[in-house]
Formats: C-alpha cells, sequence, structure tokens
C-alpha cells in the first residue's frame, strides 16, 4: 500500500469519526442542522473513499470527476446545515439543483468538454456557507459562528489557489491533500465549539421562555382562558422544539370541567379527549406515576401491557397514535401538590429526551401549574372581594325594610347580583297545618305565586330539622339517598342552608339547578352568609307584622268598646262594630247575630266583608255552625264546609269560625 493510500485511508476514518459524532450527537439533542452537518461529513469521507479507491486500484477520469463532485455536495450539506443553524428555511430544491448542475461540470469537465475545472463550483458553495456563518455571527454576536465563517471562508479560498495552481507538481498528490485536510479539521473543531454555544444559547431562550410563561399565564381570568392555554402551549413547543401538543386545564377544580387546547394535532383531538373522559384520566394518571412520564415506542404492544389494562389508557394510546405519534412526553401541571391538570408533548419519531430536557419540561409543568393557581387565587380573591361588596349592600337593603313582601322582592333581586341562578326558594314551616310554605319561589328565572305542599321527608325538612347546610355537587338521587331523605328531583345540583334568626330555625332557602357541578363549596358560604343576613330580616319583619296585628287589634277592641259606651241604639253600635271589624279583619263574610229567645233562632242582626247578604237571616239552634255555638257557648271553628254536615252562614262558604257572646254567664 502506497504512502497516498495510507493518507487517504486515515483522512477517510477521520472524517468517518466527525460524521459519526455528529450522529450520535443528533439522536441526543435532535437537532435538524446536525443531522446535514453529519451527512455534509459524510459525503466528504466517501470523497476520501474515492480517492483511496484510485489511489489503490489504477483509477479513471471517471473517478476523479466522482470525487470532485462528492466534495461539491459536502459542501451543500454544509449551506444547508447553515441554514438552518441560522433558523432560516433550507434551501432544498435549489441545493438539490446545484448537486445536479456539480454533476454535470464534474463529468464534462473529465470528459474534456469545458475547460473550467470543477473545483470552482466546490470553492463557491463553501463561500456561500461562510456568507452563511458570517451573518448569523453579525446577528447573534457570537465567537464560534465568527470562527466557522473564518474556517469555510479559508476553506473557499484553498480550494480556488488549488484551481488556480493546479499544475504545479508542488500541489500534487498527497501535498494538496494534507493541505485541504487542515481547514477541514479546523471546521470540525469549531462546529463543536458552535454547538456548545448554541446550547448556552438555547439556556438562555429557556430561562427567557420561563419569564415569559410566567406573564402569558398569570392572567388566566374569564373567555381569555382558551388564548392564554394556546400561547402557553405555543412558547412550551417553541423552547422544546416538539411539534405537536396539547394542554388539559382545570380551573382550580380538580372534578370541575376542563380546557383543552392543542398545537399540530387534528381538530377531532381535543373533543374526543373530553367526549370520553380522557383529559381527567390523563391528570389523574400522571400525578400518579410521579408528575413526569414519557411514553415511547406507543406503536407496540408489548411495551404498556402494565397500562393497557385500564380501559381509558387503551383509548388514550389509540387517539395518539392515531395522530400520527409515537413519543408523547405528560408533565402534571401541579401546585402545592394538587394536580391542575396535564402538559402533552408529542413526536412522531421515537425520540429519547436527555436528563436535561426533562428537567427542563418539568419545571414549565411547575410554572404553568403556579401560574394556574395563582391566577385561581386572584379570580377568587376578586370575587371574594366582590360578594363582600355586595353583601353589604344587601345588609343595608335588608335592614332598610320590615314589609315581608318587599322583603322578599329585594332578597331575590339582591341574590342575583351573586349567583347565576334560575332556581331559587325560601320555604317556612307551618306546624299547626304541618306543611312547608314557600314565601318565595323562582323557577326557570320567573317567581310564582306562594304556594304550600304538606310537610314529609325532604331536604327542606331535613335543613330545618338538623339545621345543617347541604351542599350536592352531583350524583343527586344517591346523594339525596345517603341523607335518609327522599329526592323531589332526579338529577343536577344543590345547594341550600337553613334560615337561623335568634337561635332558632324558621326556613330554608335554596338555589338549585337541572345541570352538575354548578354549585361548589364557595356559594355555599355565601348562602350562608346571606341567610344570616335574611333570616334575621324575616324575622324582624314577622315580630313588626304581629305586632303591627297587636296594634291594629287593640285600635279594633279600643273602638268596638267606644262605639258600644256611647251608641245606645242597639242595632246602630252592631252596624258599627261591623264596621269595625271589616277595616281591622280581613276575612270575607262579617255577621253579629243575636238569640231571640221567643222564636229560638238566631238573627244576624250586622255584617260587613266583601261577601254580604246574610243580613236579617234566621238560623235555628239545631242547624249549622251557629246553632251549634249557640247551644254549647263555645268556640267552633269549621276547616272545610261538609265537615260534620255542618253549614255556614253563607252557602258557598269554605271554612268558618263562630263564637258566643257572653254576658252574665249567658
Amino acid at each position: 500500500m502506497t504512502t497516498e493510500s495510507l493518507i487517504a485511508l486515515s483522512l477517510l476514518a477521520a472524517a468517518s469519526l466527525v460524521a459519526g459524532f455528529f450522529v450520535y450527537v443528533h439522536s441526543l439533542k435532535r437537532q435538524t442542522y446536525l443531522l446535514f452537518w453529519a451527512a455534509g461529513w459524510g459525503f466528504f469521507a466517501l470523497h476520501y473513499l474515492v480517492r483511496f479507491l484510485d489511489t489503490w486500484m489504477e483509477g479513471t477520469s471517471m473517478q476523479a470527476g466522482l470525487e470532485t463532485w462528492l466534495y461539491t455536495v459536502s459542501g451543500i450539506l454544509f449551506f444547508l446545515g447553515a441554514q438552518v443553524y441560522a433558523q432560516r428555511r433550507p434551501l432544498i430544491v435549489p441545493a438539490a439543483i446545484a448537486a445536479g448542475v456539480a454533476l454535470i461540470w464534474a463529468l464534462a469537465n473529465r470528459l474534456g468538454w469545458t475547460g473550467v475545472p470543477a473545483g470552482v463550483a466546490t470553492a463557491l458553495v463553501f463561500l456561500a456557507a461562510a456568507t452563511e456563518f458570517y451573518q448569523e455571527s453579525r446577528r447573534q454576536e457570537t465567537l464560534a459562528d465568527r470562527l466557522l465563517a473564518v474556517s469555510f471562508g479559508s476553506w473557499a479560498a484553498l480550494q480556488f489557489a488549488l484551481v488556480l495552481f493546479r499544475d504545479r507538481p508542488s500541489l500534487q498528490g498527497s501535498v494538496a491533500w494534507g493541505v485541504t485536510a487542515i481547514p477541514g479539521a479546523f471546521v470540525a473543531v469549531v462546529m463543536v465549539m458552535a454547538i456548545y454555544e448554541e446550547e448556552k444559547r438555547r439556556v438562555e431562550r429557556n430561562m427567557l421562555a420561563l419569564t415569559n410563561l410566567n406573564l402569558a399565564t398569570s392572567s388566566f381570568v374569564g373567555g381569555e382562558i382558551q388564548r392564554m392555554l394556546s400561547q402557553a402551549l405555543d412558547r412550551v413547543l417553541g423552547v422544546v422544539r416538539i411539534p405537536a401538543g396539547a394542554l388539559f386545564l382545570h380551573h382550580g377544580d380538580p372534578h370541575g370541567p376542563t380546557s383543552v387546547v392543542a398545537a399540530g394535532l387534528r381538530e377531532d383531538f381535543c373533543s374526543i379527549s373530553q367526549q370520553e373522559g380522557l383529559d381527567d384520566h390523563l391528570v389523574n394518571l400522571v400525578a400518579r406515576l410521579g408528575g413526569l412520564v414519557v411514553f415511547r415506542e406507543l406503536t407496540k404492544d408489548a411495551s404498556w401491557a402494565a397500562l393497557e389494562k385500564e380501559e381509558s389508557f387503551r383509548r388514550f394510546r389509540k387517539l395518539v397514535i392515531g395522530q400520527g405519534l409515537r413519543t408523547v412526553v405528560a408533565i402534571s401541571l401541579q401546585a402545592k401538590e394538587q394536580a391542575f391538570g396535564v402538559l402533552l408533548l408529542g413526536t412522531p419519531d421515537n425520540r429519547r429526551f436527555a436528563a436535561a430536557e426533562l428537567r427542563l419540561l418539568l419545571a414549565l409543568g411547575h410554572q404553568i401549574g403556579m401560574a394556574v393557581e395563582n391566577s385561581y387565587l386572584i379570580q377568587q380573591t376578586s370575587r371574594r372581594s366582590e360578594e363582600l361588596h355586595v353583601l353589604n349592600e344587601i345588609g343595608r337593603a335588608l335592614s332598610s325594610t320590615l314589609n315581608k313582601e318587599d322583603l322578599l322582592g329585594r332578597i331575590w333581586e339582591e341574590l342575583r347580583r351573586l349567583f347565576d341562578f334560575e332556581n331559587f326558594y325560601i320555604a317556612v314551616p307551618d306546624p299547626y297545618r304541618d306543611e312547608i310554605h314557600f314565601d318565595l319561589e323562582i323557577i326557570d328565572g320567573t317567581r310564582i305565586a306562594q304556594r304550600s305542599r304538606p310537610a314529609g321527608n325532604f331536604l327542606t325538612e331535613y335543613i330545618i330539622r338538623t339545621r345543617q347546610p347541604v351542599l350536592i355537587r352531583e350524583n343527586y338521587v344517591a346523594e339525596v339517598r345517603e341523607l335518609g331523605v327522599e329526592p323531589l328531583r332526579t338529577r343536577g345540583c344543590f345547594c341550600g342552608v337553613p334560615l337561623v334568626a335568634y337561635d332558632h330555625v324558621i326556613g330554608t332557602m335554596a338555589v338549585y339547578s337541572d345541570q352538575e357541578r354548578i354549585f361548589d363549596e364557595g356559594h355555599l358560604e355565601l348562602l350562608r352568609v346571606l341567610a344570616s343576613e335574611a333570616g334575621i330580616a324575616l324575622e324582624n319583619a314577622r315580630l313588626f307584622s304581629e305586632e303591627q296585628k297587636k296594634s291594629r287589634q287593640l285600635t279594633l277592641l279600643n273602638n268596638i268598646s267606644r262605639h258600644a259606651i256611647s251608641t245606645l241604639n242597639p242595632d246602630e253600635m252592631l252596624a258599627k262594630v261591623a264596621a269595625e271589624m271589616e277595616g281591622a279583619l280581613t276575612y270575607d263574610h262579617l255577621g253579629i247575630g243575636l238569640l231571640d229567645y221567643a222564636s229560638k233562632e238566631i238573627v244576624i242582626q250586622a255584617e260587613g266583608g266583601k261577601r254580604q247578604g246574610a243580613r236579617d237571616r234566621r238560623i235555628p239552634l239545631d242547624a249549622g255552625l251557629l246553632g251549634q255555638v249557640a247551644r254549647t257557648g263555645q268556640m267552633a271553628t269549621l276547616r272545610e264546609a261538609t265537615a260534620n254536615g255542618l253549614r255556614t252562614v253563607l252557602e258557598d262558604s269554605a271554612s268558618s269560625i263562630a263564637l258566643p257572646i257572653v254576658y252574665a254567664d249567658q
């Protein structure tokens, strides 16, 4: 083996090692420009392989043309790698055309069809690569990029020099090979230096991305949540250089609804995830597995035999495979050991992540989780502040009136400022009739007339009996029956509290909905505070009403006594008494009857009210309600007109009460 063969073999081995090194680095860093650099060094090694074969066996002009063309292609690949390195779109099609032109040029030159050496094309390509690195060095102001520009520029200048002085014997053979290997070796060293500096810049970009991510996710408020999540996901994908991803987020409630945003995936990914409940499953699964899980080789069934027992995981795996993904990284979004959601990052290749990359992903997950928690706390603080303001106004409004109807109307109006509700009621017990009376009832946003129902074993009675608030968010029927009461509805959620005034329960205040998970602990606490205000206001209104009633009764008695004393004509006195009773009492008919001893009948002497027509009517002592009272001298009440076969004074009356007028025990 000749000296030239040994030199060619040595340079072939060196270039192959450099190409293998960049392939290895690419497997770790997954940067596209490294792939171009590895391919460039591979073609450069092939150029030495052709030269080695040319020295080992008798070469031809075609072999020399192939050698030159491989040299040129390596320069084209270095040029494309420089473009990708500079984060510019590589000119793939023009580069392919240039490679074809270089092949034709090299063959034509070897066949003597043109006198322009093919090495000129090689020099021009290396000069183009030097220009790319020079522009990048000016933009980034980095030493490695500047040295790469100088190295490729020197390589191009050397190639031009070899073309110009190709006829000199001193620049032929092994001497020329050694001279061209010098800039190549320098380029390889500087490329390693550039990788180091690029990694440093990437760390800086990651730190900046973390800062920007914090700014982007610190305002997860209201309807902007989807837009903010999309911005956060785009930033994360840009930092980790992964083509596809999704972000599932709970709004401060691990059991509540989720928001899902995706990038680089088909539009049906989000809808399918939510419809099949995969979002909740992933949040729980990743949190259970430690907060960071790498699903590699998803297409291989044997790799996931342990998790395949869960139906939800099988559906998730099928979904991501259908999206063209083979590797998925799942990062739990946690803050204070509470999972708010999960971040998914997917790639179509079987990618391995370095420990530093996994630490970065975990930091990104914690960053988003903390931002979500902070945003939730800000929302809660703002909500509490607004609620306290409204409660203060409600307290003033409720204390400004003692009229029960006005008070109920104000409770409804003020409560609508705090709750987005359609169904609401205030119910009070009537122990004398064993009924529940609904003083205020809203159904589907409309106030309905007051009503009563028989008391039973239902939620309203349970709250009154136990004096405990009740919050049912889901599984309505099962939760109600677990309390030992019967459900009046079949679905939805319920939030009810007792109305307590002066240490005794006067009723129940409740809101409910046909949808689940509408109310939470915050709503229950707010309703409890409002109920304490409303309970005292309603009790004060009731006491005030009773005092007014007593005052009217005392006034009535005083007026009746005055008429009885000042009026000597019995008919006139009874008429005035009936008029006073009509003005003070709310009965439909009022009558005063006197006993006619001669005929043993009761004669209606005076009447009042909206329904009249019994004046001068005579009622036998053995007939109806009045006859019973006249015979027994005892008050009697008729709750139903058909009870005991007794008749009222007016035939169409539903109920009646009769009291004896007693003087001197008669």
